[in-house]
């Protein structure tokens, strides 16, 4: 089977005495938001669909917002946004059997008996028209008033609400309707430019709070509160990407460990080192490296039982673009049950069914393939700017299994796999003579006497960084 070999950076801190990667010959899995382009997994989402579907998420909306509150009020001072992070994959449907059924049912009828909700879902839904991100947030802003009024008024029959009077949202709401009818005529009128309008728009606001916030500072027991009435919308918007795809955390490599910026970045600043791995191709030509990880589930007596075995996985290359996947919202809601997508996303007040996204519920193959595609380009997929790491990686993502906590996204590789290991310029005689005596141990207990071990050196000739291999250094 052919094979070559991929390097990655580490720092001896993760490899020694911080989390011993190299005694449990494991590779770390890191989330998007742990890696360094703020860019990465980013999709352009826009929303498109009939009325059924824009009411729906409205509905969601209040949904969330009605949770979120009732969160804070409950926590006062302790509260924190992250708690309301499982929120977004709910419906009305997880409610308990309990009077917040009731609450959330009075919260949605006394925000769509005013004109504004109807109005606005109407003008979503015509035209076929698909509003991008900061539209979509520059109209929940604009409703955010009325949705706080009326999950306040349904929260106080119960009194459970943050303890802030619900008049401070009289002037918004009074000034929504005017606000709405200008807004949509500006649409119009601006054409392509309206994203840009909107862009802008959205821009103004974050600032506008920012500076609100600098000049009074939130006291801790008024903290919950802002959060409730400035930041949600924003926050809700982008939870609602949640929706569309697992989530998902990569293990970095590269195929040249000369480059000297690389080292300086992920090798600690030449202070680390570079493992080498065998990377054995597949049937299809793609390289790949196994990893211990559960493969199959079985029931027994104790429950749910899970299988352990080293599964390849497949090496994906990074490409290097400014172009980024399109993805519509309504037509990729996949991460939930179907239950939740026919009995509230698409479900109409009457039973009626929405056909926004026929092809999803169906499960077309056509579907499918595009949309495991635009997943696929979406975690390989990083901006130009970093096309000089020439970056390879592994994915791992929970439609395979739930990777909810560090430990389980430390998967562990075959010792014969790791073919070598680089020092860096600057990595102490310390650190080296540690990594050595683990590595001597672990090809005793298997016999190996091919391990190399390489020094990285600048070469005054090539004027770059070359690896020599240390060949005195045999491990018996």
């Amino acid at each position: 089977m052919h094979q070559d070999h991929l390097y990655r950076f580490r720092s001896t801190h993760a490899l020694l005495d911080g989390y011993q990667e190299l005694e449990n010959q494991q590779i770390y899995f890191c989330p998007p938001d742990g890696l360094n382009d703020p860019l990465e997994g980013f999709k352009h989402i826009y929303w498109r669909g009939d009325q059924i579907v824009w009411r729906n998420l409205l509905r969601h909306y209040l949904l969330n917002l009605m949770q979120a509150m009732s969160i804070a009020s409950v926590m006062g001072q302790g509260f924190n946004p992250e708690m309301c992070a499982p929120l977004v994959h709910q419906t009305e449907h997880d409610l308990p059997q309990a009077p917040i059924r009731d609450v959330y049912a009075a919260a949605c009828e006394e925000f769509f008996k005013h004109p504004i909700p109807e109005k606005l879902v109407s003008a979503l839904s015509s035209q076929a028209r698909e509003v991008r991100r900061d539209e979509l947030q520059f109209y929940l802003r604009l409703i955010h008033p009325l949705a706080a009024r009326s999950v306040i008024t349904a929260l106080a029959k119960r009194r459970l609400v943050l303890k802030q009077a619900a008049r401070e949202l009289e002037i918004l709401i009074n000034a929504m309707g005017e606000n709405l009818n200008t807004v949509l005529r500006a649409h119009e009128q601006a054409g392509e430019l309206s994203e840009v309008f909107f862009s802008a728009s959205e821009e103004l606001m974050s600032q506008l709070a920012l500076i609100t916030e600098f000049k009074n500072p939130g006291t801790p027991e008024r903290r919950p509160w802002l959060f409730i009435i400035q930041d949600f919308t924003n926050y809700y918007v982008t939870s609602l990407e949640r929706l569309l795809y697992p989530d998902w955390h990569v293990a970095c490599f590269v195929g040249d460990p000369t480059n000297s910026a690389m080292w300086g970045g992920y090798g600690d600043s030449h202070r680390g080192v570079c493992l080498k791995f065998n990377a054995k191709a597949d049937g299809q030509g793609t390289r790949t490296l196994d990893l211990y990880r559960a493969n199959s589930w079985s029931g027994g007596k104790d429950g749910v039982v899970a299988h352990y075995a080293y599964i390849p996985h497949r090496f994906e290359q990074v490409r290097y673009t400014a172009e980024f996947p399109e993805v519509d919202f309504f037509e990729s809601i996949a991460t939930l049950p179907r239950s939740k997508l026919t009995g509230f996303w698409f479900a109409g007040p009457n039973g009626e069914r929405s056909t926004t996204a026929e092809r999803m519920l169906r499960e077309d193959e056509a579907w499918r393939q595009e949309y495991w595609r635009k997943f696929a380009t979406s975690f390989s997929t990083k901006s130009d700017e970093w096309a000089h790491e020439k970056e390879t990686r592994l994915v791992l993502h929970s439609s395979l299994q739930r990777f909810d906590d560090k430990e389980s996204r430390k998967l562990r590789y075959r010792f014969s796999d790791l073919s070598g290991i680089v020092f860096g310029m600057k990595t102490t005689s310390e650190d080296k003579l540690h990594i050595m005596r683990i590595v001597e141990q672990k090809c005793v207990a298997e016999g190996r006497k091919d391990f190399v071990f390489y020094q990285a050196r600048f070469s005054a000739r090539t004027r770059k960084i070359e690896l020599a291999p240390l060949s005195m250094l045999k491990v018996e």
